[in-house]
């Protein structure tokens, strides 16, 4: 399962409802929480969980009506995210990504001084 190149951006509002709660939630529940910023109807929400079920990211379970749970991590989703992006945009290159993401300003000073920490403290753990 590659979830990167399969999870539309309107899928991913439904995930990310999915995510921000730690007990599967009903139908009626996705929708209201969905409803505070998109304004969809309920045909097409009960199609983008039937695709997301589909494709096997979202678990539906059937008690007094059908709940519905993430089958992927937030994590995991975000990670397959970023090799996707590493391999078609960068061929496979961090350093790219990394002096891409330097050279347009998307790292703030606190990002990079971070990062800086991060790399410092992974090398003295090898």
């Amino acid at each position: 399962m590659n979830p990167a190149e399969k999870i539309s951006d309107a899928e991913l509002e439904i995930l990310k409802v999915l995510w921000a709660n730690s007990t599967p939630l009903s139908e009626r529940q996705i929708i209201d929480a969905l409803n505070d910023d998109n304004n969809w109807h309920r045909a097409t929400i009960q199609t983008l969980l039937r695709r997301l079920c589909d494709k096997g990211v979202v678990e539906k379970v059937k008690q007094e009506i059908f709940y519905y749970s993430a089958r992927v991590t937030e994590d995991e989703y975000a990670r397959e995210r970023t090799s996707d992006l590493l391999n078609k945009v960068y061929g496979g290159s961090a350093k790219n990504l990394v002096s891409a993401m330097l050279g347009s300003n998307i790292l703030s000073e606190k990002d990079i001084e971070d990062l800086g920490d991060y790399w410092k403290k992974r090398k003295t753990e090898k």
